[in-house]
């Protein structure tokens, strides 16, 4: 871990490091394809993580075949996601608005960029009560393509007016860690659903447990 890490741009995956959402979202992806005849097991969701939708179609067409009705499986797993949002709202990630609340006293810029689409980012942010919390929202549906390039990641750098050098991504997915790394920025994983890569300990710059862990650990940084 490089102990002189210096950023003065931090960009923000959504779902998984600030929204608690992937936990509900394999939950109920596993509950609709059961109703259309189909074992979808939380391990066969890894690979769909920090994807777009049509990632996770190509994904699980190809583990199921071409008869898989992904189109009216994910229409239910959205159906049954948001009325849950709606009843109950969305928890954040623990520690996740001490971590943010520090960066932005420190001045530095912040983004969120994500695979989600933008207005389904937008929404998720209204129910876990963090509407206007970032200045930058990117999603899934504003570039070319998608993580695990780096476009996303460049394109919130170009936004910030920051060097890709100078950013700092949180991630916790094998995807993103990739997109970081090709944008040619640091990056640190706080793991979630999915399991920490031998791939993801060679790239990122450290992972920590939690965002507690790693606000800690910034306390130590010096900031530019």
């Amino acid at each position: 871990m490089d102990n002189n890490l210096v950023f003065n741009a931090c960009i923000f995956d959504f779902d998984g490091i600030l929204v608690n959402s992937e936990l509900i979202l394999v939950k109920f992806w596993i509950k609709a394809a059961g109703e259309y005849g189909y074992s979808l097991h939380e391990a066969d969701f890894n690979s769909c993580l920090g994807r777009t939708r049509e990632d996770i179609k190509q994904i699980q067409i190809d583990q199921f075949g071409k008869i898989y009705p992904f189109e009216d499986i994910y229409k239910k797993v959205q159906e049954y996601f948001h009325q849950s949002i709606e009843e109950d709202g969305l928890p954040l990630i623990d520690g996740v608005l001490l971590l943010q609340q520090y960066l932005e006293e420190r001045g530095i810029k912040m983004a969120v960029a994500s695979s989600t689409y933008r207005a389904e980012v937008l929404h998720r942010m209204e129910k876990a009560g963090i509407t206007g919390l970032f200045p930058l929202i990117l999603g899934g549906d504003e570039i070319v393509n998608p993580k695990p390039a780096p476009d996303i990641f460049l394109k919130a750098a170009e936004y910030l007016a920051a060097e890709p050098s100078e950013c700092l991504v949180l991630e916790d997915s094998e995807n993103g860690v990739l997109a970081a790394r090709r944008a040619g920025m640091h990056v640190f994983v706080i793991p979630n659903l999915g399991p920490v890569t031998d791939l993801m300990r060679e790239m990122a710059d450290g992972i920590f447990p939690s965002h507690h862990e790693l606000l800690e650990y910034l306390k130590t940084q010096v900031f530019c």
